[in-house]
């Protein structure tokens, strides 16, 4: 019985896999259906509840609980401070969830795709590759993906997807390259950030063999850091130095970074609550907390337009205060951690590059949450599991 669920169970995960990328990712947009990424997380979930009735190994299911128990604390707490409507809780706390969800479900499925069934998604990337390449050349207004910005976001979730059937030869890493040179035709300066520090860290991979903790290795870290600011200064002064010097009217990513800053404190520990600040869910279902910081009257921001409200990760954080944040880091901690025990060291380097790519993404970009961003942690946890 246990052979048989193994085996429909690593199809079965295949099949999502392929289907995830081509309906959740590469055209997720074109056909305009909202909802890929929830039925994505809820087919984990019920998959994930098969595996653990068939194993009926409960202490497995306790990083899941774990997290489960945590946004449970929040859901509750932002009720118990009227965060927002319940509604709009009810919709944060799900979309809040979902990549956590995604992550450690498919560490606790553990799939193990065999050598054909990554032979296959690598000539699906590569091909995906050939035609992002051509839209990206033929469609300059990126109307096929909406914005630049996800056009980035499709060719870096290829680049991991075909970086996970890698077996990281040195014509491996060439094809892997070349795949995610595609995406500086977004002309996104994050993403030139992310592109440089990718060529570095897998060029020191194949030459060094291993990443350490030395003096070495600290030294490649600042000069990757530096390399990724420089690339990123004229966005960076743009959308963070030239808003704040603006006295009349502050910017919306600076105004939105400087009021999470003070939820922080006016909210201690536990932030703002659910659907409060910085999320889709606080600007379809318009927060108060705009109104009681006084930037309810910035472009993009206001009730009428609020399209920049959720344009970047790191200030929705604020609704789940010093302690919620602390928790993020830690879970990004404990993904580290556990890549650093693995003896290979392209696994170190694929799951280093996939928390550079979300601390980077995170400055203008809610990818984090996104469909994109829930793709990506499933191929996290897909690396990982094997030493779950």
């Amino acid at each position: 019985m246990l052979s048989r669920l193994v085996f429909s169970k690593n199809n079965l995960f295949f099949v999502f896999l392929t289907a995830g990328y081509l309906f959740g990712v590469i055209l997720y947009d074109f056909i305009g259906f909202d909802y890929v990424d929830e039925l994505m997380a809820l087919f984990l979930v019920a998959f994930a509840g098969i595996v653990a009735m068939e194993r009926r190994n409960w202490k497995e299911l306790i990083p899941i609980g774990t997290v489960i128990g945590i946004f449970m604390f929040y859901f509750f707490y932002s009720f118990l401070i009227k965060s927002n409507t319940p509604i709009a809780i009810c919709m944060d706390f799900l979309t809040q969830l979902k990549p956590f969800l995604g992550f450690y479900c498919t560490i606790f499925i553990a799939p193990a795709l065999t050598t054909s069934q990554k032979r296959f998604l690598s000539i699906l990337c590569m091909a995906m590759a050939g035609g992002l390449f051509i839209l990206g050349i033929i469609d300059v207004n990126f109307l096929f993906f909406v914005h630049p910005s996800r056009y980035a976001t499709a060719v870096v979730a290829t680049f991991f997807l075909l970086g996970y059937c890698s077996t990281y030869s040195w014509s491996d890493i060439v094809v892997l390259l070349s795949i995610l040179t595609i995406g500086l035709i977004s002309t996104r300066s994050k993403f030139y950030g992310f592109w440089i520090v990718a060529i570095i860290l897998m060029a020191y991979m194949k030459m060094d063999g291993k990443i350490r903790f030395s003096i070495k290795t600290i030294l490649l870290f600042v000069c990757l850091a530096s390399m990724t600011l420089w690339l990123a200064k004229d966005k960076i002064i743009l959308y963070y130095v030239d808003g704040m010097m603006n006295s009349r009217e502050m910017w919306s990513r600076p105004a939105m970074m400087l009021t999470s800053m003070q939820i922080l404190c006016d909210y201690f520990p536990f932030g703002s609550g659910l659907g409060s600040f910085g999320t889709f869910a606080s600007a379809e279902y318009y927060s108060p907390v705009y109104a009681a910081y006084g930037i309810d009257h910035l472009w993009g921001l206001s009730k009428d337009m609020p399209s920049f409200i959720c344009d970047a990760f790191y200030p929705e954080l604020a609704q789940f205060g010093v302690v919620g944040i602390m928790l993020y880091f830690a879970f990004w901690l404990s993904v580290l951690r556990k890549s650093a025990k693995a003896a290979m060291p392209a696994m170190q380097m694929f799951v280093l590059l996939i928390f550079l790519f979300f601390l980077i993404e995170g400055i203008a970009d809610a990818t984090f949450t996104q469909n994109r961003g829930l793709f990506i942690l499933i191929i996290l946890g897909l690396t990982l599991s094997p030493d779950k």
